[in-house]
């Protein structure tokens, strides 16, 4: 039996609420989808890429676990291990101030690292951004920061005591040999094949990943840097 705690997140799908397992005695967040049939099929779709993705032994230090599922009033719940903040919460709590370049180098590796593995499985994320990038641990540092007030008075940022991120959200995952819909990833994280209507493929990840990188480093999207910029 487990026991709603609080909400982690509330989004269109649904919400995912941190629960208490009361068998295992640990928290676990539960992703409850909506009763409407295109997130059901989104909730079946996901827990089948998790599945795949649990086959192989180094998927446990890539992507977000799945514990179990099961339907409840039409809804359905899918039990995952508990991780920290997503990288966009976590600069959004930071007043949205850069990580440092170092930090930025080891996410990216460890995201490339799972986008590879899920490509190896033939499988294509195509919803990448900072919001489906979850630290696993919720720890942090304070540190001396560059910025200044009028007063010379000193500020502080968060910083991540852990690295490790773990890739979460597959409810959008495409399978290399399915018919793909014309439209995927979110704006400021679209390839431009998408954009131009030429089809896309693994590709897609990896434009997703170098935007998300880019923002992590300048906290500003890709498309703000090309074409906003004076």
């Amino acid at each position: 039996m487990k026991s709603a705690a609080s909400w982690i997140f509330v989004g269109t799908f649904g919400r995912v609420l941190e629960c208490w397992d009361r068998e295992t005695r640990e928290y676990v967040a539960i992703k409850v989808v909506r009763s409407i049939r295109k997130y059901r099929d989104a909730a079946m779709i996901e827990i089948d890429v998790l599945n795949r993705l649990a086959e192989n032994e180094k998927y446990r230090s890539l992507c977000v676990q799945i514990q179990r599922w099961f339907d409840y009033r039409n809804h359905i719940c899918i039990v995952f291990e508990k991780l920290g903040p997503s990288l966009y919460d976590f600069l959004k709590r930071n007043r949205y101030q850069p990580f440092p370049v170092e930090l930025v180098r080891e996410f990216g590796r460890q995201l490339l690292e799972s986008v590879a593995y899920m490509h190896e499985l033939r499988l294509i994320h195509t919803d990448l951004k900072p919001e489906n990038i979850l630290l696993v641990s919720s720890e942090f540092i304070k540190v001396p920061s560059s910025k200044k007030s009028s007063q010379d008075e000193m500020h502080f940022k968060c910083l991540p005591k852990s690295s490790a991120i773990k890739l979460i959200d597959f409810g959008s995952t495409a399978f290399d040999n399915q018919e793909h819909n014309s439209i995927v990833s979110t704006r400021h994280y679209r390839a431009p094949e998408i954009i131009l209507g030429l089809g896309w493929s693994f590709p897609c990840d990896i434009w997703s990943v170098g935007c998300i990188l880019v923002e992590l480093c300048s906290v500003r999207s890709l498309l703000t840097l090309l074409f906003f910029q004076h």
